[in-house]
């Protein structure tokens, strides 16, 4: 069994190319406006749980707040910029059959402020940057480090594919030389992983991607 990339297949069937117009001209602008707490409409929790977070989306917010463009604190799931980069890879997958400026210049904002959100290290995760700085990679069980990690991975691979810009790339790079840094079975180094099997997926991706080894390893 080969996988065919996506640009060598092309759907005729009316049905399915009626919801690729669907997911590209609606679903698509709508999940932004979501992330982008421009809907007034509040994204339920998931549970019926007094702890659990719900109202606005916050998402894009919350990369603001860490940029230091805006002023606030971090609200949503330590998970929450999970829900950007899953964006950036469904709106990757749409251009991959259709360039679409306005939706390209979209995702290129959303890029530059996930850059400018990111650490001089490479780390980024916006819920442990303001919240818990002082926790960062202390709490893999449950933290979703590594699994936002690895959404971003993906993302930036999809987009590389979809547009050959490579700025995203080189953000999830970056993120991966900290990982590299801190995890490993050298003496001093975490020996552990992630709550969710994300970044061995991501990494495996980004092998295939690149062809770089050490990402395998």
């Amino acid at each position: 069994m080969q996988e065919l990339p996506l640009k060598q297949v092309v759907l005729t069937d009316y049905f399915w190319r009626y919801y690729q117009e669907l997911i590209k001209e609606t679903i698509i602008p709508y999940q932004y406006d979501v992330l982008n707490d421009a809907l007034d409409i509040e994204v339920e929790a998931e549970r019926k749980d007094d702890y659990l977070p719900k109202g606005k989306s916050h998402a894009l917010e919350n990369f603001r707040i860490t940029a230091g463009k805006t002023q606030g604190e971090h609200f949503g799931w330590f998970f929450q910029d999970s829900d950007v980069y899953k964006w950036i890879e469904a709106t990757s997958y749409v251009l991959v059959k259709q360039r679409d400026a306005v939706l390209e210049g979209l995702v290129d904002e959303v890029i530059n402020l996930i850059g400018s959100a990111q650490e001089e290290d490479g780390y980024l995760n916006t819920y442990f940057q303001l919240k818990y700085p002082e926790l960062k990679y202390r709490q893999l069980y449950f933290s979703h480090e590594l699994y936002c990690a690895g959404h971003l991975i993906e993302a930036a691979i999809a987009y590389d594919q979809a547009t050959g810009k490579k700025e995203l790339l080189a953000i999830a790079l970056k993120l991966v030389g900290n990982i590299e840094q801190y995890f490993g079975e050298e003496e001093g180094k975490i020996q552990g992983a992630d709550g969710h099997q994300e970044i061995e997926l991501a990494l495996g991706r980004l092998y295939e991607h690149t062809g770089e080894e050490k990402y395998l390893t």
